[in-house]
């Protein structure tokens, strides 16, 4: 072996730790394993900037190509297939910086810029450029090998669902909260419009006790007048009973009395007494007979009035006034009635209203989700740990550091 190449070999171990004859730097395998990852990494920044910029002219010539040609055109001139050439354009147009360059093209953001072509892929996911690279940022996936930026990905995707899903339930609470809100406001509605109902039964109850009190009343006082009529009827037919009596009595006896013989003058006068006496008698007993007729007449609407009377005295308390007490106990009734008929519904309804609190539904959905994100990442913690446990130092101090930021905010 030639010193040329013994001195080449020194100089590309010495400045990339590749290439040439093995050469003993004097370094410990630790010292070298940085190293190793340190190239490791700018190699990848390297191959992102490269890959932005072989996207960059993959996309200009395909726009430039005949329609048809573009497969045969990656075979043929540039050996990737369509799969290759179509990541490589993705990472372009969502990395790549407007600034051309043939050698040592850059990402658009320094964030980005830290990343490897494999990491920076797998960010495509996030279709968002925003959320992308404050993911990059919060998560450390500078440090992260593929398979751990998979998995992060993957439970934030699991933790998105999970809050979408509770977002869902949440404006389905906030719906059915409403929906109960206005069938409560229709129940109560409906018991309203049932009170007043009663109130308007109760009221035309007392309007029609009030009139048949009052026709109630106005016939116990036409049955009376017809009482005081029929007990004067009464006393005008025996008045008349008796006088008819006493003149009959009178006629007899001017009939039966002797004549006298003495002279015809007072003949003449005892038979014109007679038929005085005899008109006297045939007006009582006229007097006596309309008497009687009368008493009969006020007999008969005595009765007619009495039966009228029962009769309404029948449906009184049908119709009567209602006391107070009475009117109270009925309006209770129909409001218990009306509560009985829909007890078991608007316990159900308020069941469901204390229940249907959708920012507590989100938060507590949330929480579970962000709980079970970081059992994963103490559990990915362990796993960098057993391989590198400085790394696993510094990730525990980025979220450690991002815990107590959050926790301020909190309070």
């Amino acid at each position: 072996m030639s010193e040329m190449e013994v001195t080449e070999g020194r100089l590309l171990s010495q400045d990339f730790g590749v290439g040439g004859p093995p050469v003993d730097s004097g370094k410990t395998p630790d010292i070298l394993a940085a190293e190793i990852r340190t190239i490791k990494s700018q190699t990848g920044r390297m191959v992102l900037n490269a890959s932005i910029e072989v996207g960059r002219r993959l996309t200009e010539a395909k726009s430039k190509l005949p329609h048809g040609s573009w497969g045969e055109y990656l075979r043929n001139e540039v050996d990737y297939s369509p799969s290759q050439a179509q990541n490589l354009m993705r990472v372009f147009r969502e990395y790549g910086s407007d600034q051309q360059s043939l050698f040592g093209g850059e990402a658009k953001s320094q964030t980005f810029g830290r990343l490897t072509f494999s990491q920076a892929l797998s960010l495509l996911v996030i279709p968002d450029e925003d959320e992308r690279e404050k993911f990059v940022l919060e998560n450390d996936v500078e440090h992260m090998s593929v398979r751990e930026l998979n998995e992060a990905l993957k439970a934030r995707d699991e933790a998105e669902e999970k809050a979408a899903a509770a977002e869902d339930e949440a404006r389905g609470l906030r719906q059915e909260t409403e929906r109960l809100r206005e069938e409560l406001a229709d129940q109560a509605q409906v018991y309203k419009a049932k009170l007043t109902a009663a109130d308007v039964e109760t009221t035309e109850a007392n309007r029609k006790a009030r009139e048949a009190q009052e026709a109630l009343d106005k016939q116990r006082e036409k049955a009376q007048r017809l009482q005081d009529a029929l007990s004067e009827a009464n006393t005008s037919a025996q008045a008349a009973e008796g006088e008819h009596a006493r003149l009959t009595q009178e006629l007899e006896e001017l009939r039966n009395r002797p004549a006298e013989a003495d002279t015809a003058a007072v003949e003449a006068a005892r038979q014109a007494a007679i038929a005085e006496m005899t008109e006297k008698v045939d007006k009582a007993k006229d007097a006596k007979e309309k008497a009687e007729e009368k008493r009969k007449a006020a007999e008969e609407s005595l009765e007619a009035a009495q039966k009228e009377l029962a009769d309404l005295k029948a449906k009184g308390p049908e119709v009567r006034e209602l006391t107070q007490e009475e009117k109270d106990a009925l309006t209770a009734e129909a409001v218990e009635r009306i509560k009985a008929e829909n007890a078991e519904r608007m316990q159900a309804l308020e069941k469901q209203l204390s229940k249907a609190d959708p920012d507590t539904t989100t938060l507590m959905v949330l929480f579970k989700g962000w709980q079970e994100t970081y059992a994963k990442m103490q559990e990915t913690l362990r796993r960098i740990e057993a391989a590198d446990r400085d790394k696993a130092q510094r990730l525990r101090g980025g979220i450690r550091k991002a815990l107590e930021t959050t926790l301020e905010q909190m309070t």
